[in-house]
């Protein structure tokens, strides 16, 4: 086998490895939460800046679009589909880029699980200068969006310099 099919296999595994433990470990904590405390409650953590807070949300990432379930389900479904098409058209071999999209992907698929099998995602981190109650899901498709975005460009830049010389 040749080093780039090895590296390929190599960035493959990266991608799933990285989707499947963000979906255990944002379903894992929804679970603790869900067990440990009651809905619409708040355990400090730090006082005045960090609370876990548990609320039902059957909106979009930080409350928006409540009540749009069935739609955001059917979104979810296209975003994990788009995901996955831009891993294989968008030929990035680095590490970096295939766990960010790992990030959005296992992110995606943790709240869809929610979606499809509650109708509801539970949500929890509560910081009080954000304004919002979030879920681990939504911080690793924000994390992964960021990252992704980030090596987007400097591939970009990368290959505009290429050509200009």
């Amino acid at each position: 086998m040749s080093g780039k099919k090895t590296r390929n296999i190599l960035l493959n595994i990266y991608f799933v490895l990285t989707a499947t433990g963000v979906v255990v470990f944002d379903q894992a904590t929804k679970y603790l939460v869900i067990q440990k405390v009651p809905i619409n409650t708040s355990v400090e953590i730090i006082d005045g800046f960090f609370y876990i807070t548990h609320v039902n949300n059957t909106g979009a990432a930080f409350g928006i679009f409540q009540e749009y379930t069935k739609v955001l389900t059917i979104i979810s479904i296209i975003a994990i589909f788009f995901i996955i098409v831009l891993k294989l058209i968008v030929k990035i071999d680095t590490v970096l880029y295939n766990i960010s999209l790992g990030f959005i992907l296992g992110g995606a698929i943790g709240n869809l699980i929610d979606r499809y099998f509650v109708g509801k995602v539970t949500d929890f981190l509560n910081f009080t200068f954000f304004g919002a109650v979030f879920n681990m899901a939504d911080l690793f498709i924000n994390i992964g969006f960021i990252l992704a975005i980030i090596i987007l460009l400097i591939e970009y830049r990368k290959e505009k310099r290429l050509k200009r010389s």
